[in-house]
C-alpha cells in the first residue's frame, strides 16, 4: 500500500493481496509519544477511516500507488488495478481534517501512466518530483516529472534533466536527503535519492541522487546488492543527508530485516544495523512493505515504521519500529542540532 506520515498519524492508502485483489480503504496507525521505558506500542490504534469524495462518486482501487503528504494534505498518484492491469496518471488530493478526497484538475503534459515509481515533495511543499515506475505498454521509464502544486494552479512540467540518467527501473525506492539546502528562493532540501529496483531483465543496485533545483544528476554509487520492492526513508548520518533502506527482493531470496544506511554524499552502505540477536524484536524479512519516517514528536531522535509487505509463504500485517542505536553508528537527529 503507499504511505505517508502526517504529524502522529501513519496513513496507509490502498493495496492489494496476492490473490489480486486491490484495495480502496485508507487506514490510519495514529502514533502516541514515547514513555519512559520505551515505544508505548500499547497506546497506538488502528484506525479505519471513513472518507468521502467531493462531487460524489468512487476512486478506483489501487495498487503501486504513491502517497505524499505536505502539510495535512496527501497526494496519491498513478498506481495499477491488479486484476485488468489498468494503470492510471491521475492526482488524488485527502484532506486529513476534512477527510474528503478530491481529484485535481492539471493543466500540462500528463505523465504517462505508471505504477512502481517514486514521488517526493521539495521546494517546502511546493513542488512534487516523480521518477519512474512502469506500465505493461511502455515498462519500465526512466523519465522525470514535476508537478507545481501552487493550489488552483496544479501543472505538470515535463522538464529537460541534465547528467547521466539512470536505467529504467521500477519498484526502486526514493527519498528526498536531509541537509541538502538549495539556493535562493529555493524552500528546504533539494536532493533525492533513488536506490535499486527492477530494470528490463535484472535487479539493479545502484544509488543516484537527482538535483531538483538544478534538474541535474549528480552523483551515482553502488550499495553492493540489487535489490527491488524495497522501501527508503530519510535519516541525517553525521552532518550529511542518508537514507534508511529496508527489506525488498533480490531476485533469488529475500533481503533480511537489516536497516541498511546508504550516505547520500558517498553513496556507500555505511551500516546494515544492530544484529537482530541484540534487538528486542527484529520484523520477518519482507518485500513490497510500506515505510514511513517517525517523527521527534513521538520517537526521540526520530524513527522508521515498517507495516505489512509480503513473503513467498505468506502476506504479513504486522507493524515494526526502528529507532536509532550508536552501536550501529547512527546518530539521532536531536544530537546534531
Amino acid at each position: 500500500c503507499a504511505s505517508a506520515t502526517v504529524g502522529d498519524m501513519c496513513l496507509f492508502i490502498g493495496g492489494t493481496d496476492r490473490s489480486p485483489r486491490a484495495f480502496d480503504e485508507v487506514w490510519i496507525l495514529k502514533m502516541a509519544p514515547e514513555s519512559t521505558d520505551g515505544v508505548s506500542s500499547s497506546d497506538w490504534r488502528w484506525i479505519r477511516k471513513s472518507t468521502t469524495v467531493r462531487g460524489g462518486g468512487t476512486l478506483p482501487a489501487r495498487t503501486g500507488a504513491t502517497a505524499t503528504a505536505v502539510g495535512r494534505k496527501v497526494y496519491v498518484f498513478g498506481g495499477q488495478e491488479p486484476s485488468r492491469g489498468t494503470c492510471f496518471n491521475d492526482v488524488v488530493v485527502l484532506d486529513c481534517d476534512s477527510w474528503e478526497w478530491s481529484r485535481l484538475e492539471i493543466s500540462g503534459p500528463s505523465p504517462p501512466p505508471r505504477n512502481s515509481h517514486v514521488a517526493c515533495v521539495v521546494n517546502g511543499g511546493r513542488l512534487l518530483v516523480v521518477y519512474g515506475g512502469s506500465s505493461p505498454e511502455v515498462g519500465p521509464m526512466s523519465d522525470v516529472y514535476l508537478l507545481d502544486l501552487e493550489e488552483g494552479a496544479e501543472r505538470w512540467i515535463r522538464p529537460k534533466v541534465t547528467g547521466q540518467a539512470p536505467e529504467p527501473r521500477e519498484m526502486h525506492a526514493a527519498c528526498v536527503l536531509p541537509n541538502t539546502p538549495g539556493d535562493g528562493d529555493w524552500n528546504g532540501d533539494r536532493e533525492i535519492i533513488v536506490v535499486g529496483g527492477r530494470g528490463g531483465a535484472s535487479m539493479l543496485s545502484d544509488a543516484v541522487v537527482l538535483d531538483a533545483q538544478r534538474l541535474e544528476w549528480v552523483r551515482r554509487g553502488d550499495v553492493g546488492a540489487a535489490v527491488c520492492a524495497h522501501t527508503a526513508v530519510p535519516w541525517r548520518l553525521g552532518r550529511s543527508g542518508a537514507a534508511l533502506l529496508f527489506g525488498g527482493f533480490g531476485g533469488a531470496a529475500l533481503r533480511g530485516n537489516d536497516t541498511v544506511t546508504v550516505d547520500g554524499t558517498t553513496l556507500k552502505t555505511i551500516t546494515k544495523g544492530v544484529s537482530s540477536e541484540d534487538m528486542a524484536f527484529a520484523p520477518e524479512p519482507r518485500f513490497a512493505h510500506s515505510s514511513c519516517p517517525v517523527g521527534q514528536d513521538v520517537l526521540p531522535g526520530g524513527g522508521m515504521l515498517v507495516f505489512a509487505g509480503v513473503t513467498p509463504e505468506a502476506d504479513l500485517s504486522d507493524v515494526a519500529v526502528w529507532v536509532p542505536d550508536e552501536r550501529a553508528g547512527l546518530v539521532p537527529a536531536s544530537d546534531l542540532d
